[in-house]
């Protein structure tokens, strides 16, 4: 999912300072974009009616692990037009959709390491471990995962990270591109109206 765009940050930067108008022609065409997919990952999301039992909602939870609500996964699905702090590889994300809830996050990346759950040991050993199974049932792990249904994307390879999941990754994926080609439509088309204004900035697109 993640493509460098080189200049956008100056461009951003330069449309906040002389041209207002089009930084926010810039933030509609980039939403326009992210609400497609927005909406699509939240419709991938399984009601509380038909997910496995044990893990619907309940009034209270003897366990830290969650209870599955619809609309917290739902809800907590959102975009961003504005840029991200650079990271600690100095990479800026100009534009992001993001799985805010705990809920989403599993539901999203549960399996990416093993659609067999985690190594099982049972209740009572290595307690302290998270990466091991502490169920009762050795199979538990595996039959959660299965029940959320595949995974779509693309599995991490060397220097790639893995960008694969059941609700936002599988709505991107869905989209075969057309929204990075729309991002970059607007990037363009804002630049060349800005340049008639003046020319002190450049685009370019590197996959």
């Amino acid at each position: 999912m993640p493509t460098e765009v080189v200049g956008a940050l100056a461009l951003r930067k330069a449309l906040r300072d002389y041209a207002p108008d089009l930084a926010a022609e810039l933030r509609r065409e980039v939403a326009a974009a992210l609400k497609p997919v927005v909406k699509n990952a939240r419709g991938f999301v399984t009601n509380d009616s038909d997910i496995m039992r044990g893990w619907q909602r309940r009034s209270f939870s003897e366990a830290k692990f969650p209870m599955y609500d619809a609309n917290v996964i739902r809800k907590g699905i959102s975009y961003k037009t504005s840029p991200s702090r650079a990271n600690n590889r100095g990479f800026t994300a100009l534009a992001s959709i993001e799985n805010k809830s705990a809920l989403g996050a599993i539901v999203e990346t549960a399996g990416r390491k093993d659609l067999g759950g985690q190594p099982w040991v049972g209740p009572g050993k290595n307690v302290t471990q998270k990466r091991y199974s502490h169920s009762v049932n050795k199979t538990a792990g595996a039959q959660f995962i299965k029940n959320l249904g595949p995974i779509y994307g693309i599995k991490k390879t060397s220097g790639i990270g893995d960008k694969r999941g059941r609700l936002i990754y599988r709505a991107w994926n869905d989209t075969n591109g057309k929204v990075l080609a729309s991002y970059f439509k607007a990037v363009e088309n804002v630049t060349a109206k800005f340049n008639k204004r003046t020319s002190i900035v450049d685009v370019k697109r590197a996959a």
